[in-house]
């Protein structure tokens, strides 16, 4: 993705778990050292006067091309004892990075980029520094989703810098040659995904090329909703979250809904999900669940689109994915208070600088944040203003993280697979409980 946006590189994991499965150690250890806690650990603490270091960031953000020179340049003219010397490795490189120099112990780098599903396998394997004491405090400058995915057997290990939502975004055009009414905008008023695969099935026949799409089709980011809103459970129970927990009548219900997409012609069974996104700013798909990145590509596009938010099973509670990337620290690092400088001023000062100065739209995971993210130019047009509206909504109150367990990297490496059997025609209940006793077997290494 040209611009790294949160959810878009879930699409290289695939390629990730096997390099990063092999390097998980099985101790759930804290940092690097022996207390284990933020502010009295090795004797640092967040500073109240910034000291004179060199910090080195790794991330997956490219300074040109992403656009981090600018935050980088803020940061220095905001802490000019401080200088950052910033790298970046390609996403799909980013864990066998970080597991290979953490373990040299050299301190290389100080800061770094902390998938949000993974913070738990990070801090398992002693490669983050708890940070519970130095930022606590600053609980309340986050939303509650954002600042709990960086929670591991109740300490803190990282600070969100970003976080993630989805909308249900239609073409205007192709459901009134339909005749469909347009979706209400108000989250109250929440299309159900009953009526959705109705119209969607109606607006495909009336010419429509796909009459919906998942932006990540057999991702479980964007799937483990549909059984939360259900009641089920985000698919792991148990010690440490080390049981699975996603053959329930809920999951089972909501997968068969899944499978019934494709059966039926209403999604397309063999696209792939970096295909979604240009599909729908082509105007070939009446209806597309995706997150807010599809807004700048939508608001240079020739299509007449509106914004609702993501729909609800009957009878069932809003639920929808949150998460996205997150700030931690190496615990062997040799310049930690200057490194909670960074971090605090990248997640907190201002909103955060990260938002702040990066020219990229990206959703905040502060409120205050948010404010600064929403006047960004792509939330200037009335179907922009109304996805400012969604999702501001749905951060603040139906935002559910994805399950925090030390093997969440062979949870969804299995339970994707399962997804896709699923999307190509295998029963729901028979995929599921198969990638059940698969994860049982691959789960035994951590019990």
């Amino acid at each position: 993705m040209s611009l790294i946006t949160p959810l878009s590189r879930r699409r290289l994991l695939a390629g990730l778990a096997a390099a990063t499965a092999s390097a998980l150690v099985l101790t759930a250890c804290g940092g690097g050292d022996d207390s284990g806690t933020g502010s009295t650990a090795g004797g640092w603490s967040l500073p109240s006067s910034d000291p004179t270091a060199t910090i080195k960031v790794l991330s997956i953000l490219d300074l040109k091309t992403a656009h981090m020179q600018e935050v980088i340049d803020a940061f220095e003219k905001a802490h000019p004892t401080i200088k950052v010397d910033y790298q970046s490795v390609p996403f799909d490189s980013l864990n066998s990075t970080l597991d290979a120099r953490i373990a040299n112990k050299g301190g290389d780098p100080d800061v770094y980029w902390a998938d949000q599903p993974r913070i738990s396998a990070l801090a398992a394997r002693g490669e983050a520094e708890d940070l519970t004491k130095a930022f606590a405090g600053f609980k309340s400058s986050f939303d509650p989703t954002a600042y709990d995915s960086g929670m591991f057997q109740d300490k803190l290990w990282a600070l969100p810098i970003a976080n993630s939502s989805q909308l249900l975004y239609y073409n205007k055009a192709l459901l009134k040659k339909a005749g469909l009414a347009e979706p209400s905008a108000d989250p109250n008023q929440r299309m159900t995904w009953e009526q959705l695969t109705k119209d969607a099935a109606k607006a495909k026949s009336s010419g429509a090329q796909y009459g919906f799409l998942f932006g990540q089709f057999d991702r479980y980011y964007q799937l483990e909703p549909l059984p939360v809103q259900l009641g089920g459970s985000p698919g792991a129970t148990g010690d440490k979250n080390l049981t699975p927990d996603f053959t329930s009548e809920q999951w089972v219900k909501a997968f068969t809904w899944y499978g019934d997409l494709f059966k039926q012609g209403v999604a397309p069974k063999g696209m792939k999900s970096e295909e979604t996104d240009p599909a729908f700013v082509a105007g070939r798909a009446a209806y597309m669940v995706e997150g807010p990145w599809l807004i700048p590509q939508l608001g240079a596009s020739k299509v007449d689109w509106g914004v609702a938010p993501q729909p609800v099973f009957e009878g069932g509670k809003p639920a929808t994915p949150t998460g996205s990337w997150s700030l931690a620290m190496n615990p062997f690092s040799k310049q930690k208070e200057a490194a909670a400088v960074f971090m605090k001023w990248m997640a907190v000062d201002e909103g955060g600088g990260y938002i702040k100065y990066r020219s990229d739209p990206e959703l905040a995971a502060s409120p205050e944040g948010k404010k600064i993210y929403f006047q960004k130019s792509v939330f200037s047009s009335p179907a922009g203003k109304d996805a400012a509206k969604i999702i501001d909504f749905e951060t603040s109150n139906t935002a559910v993280n994805r399950v925090p367990t030390i093997g969440y990297i062979e949870f969804e490496t299995i339970l994707n697979q399962a997804f896709a059997d699923i999307r190509n025609g295998a029963d729901a209940k028979t995929a599921l409980d198969s990638a059940s006793a698969q994860l049982t077997t691959a789960w035994k290494k951590y019990q």
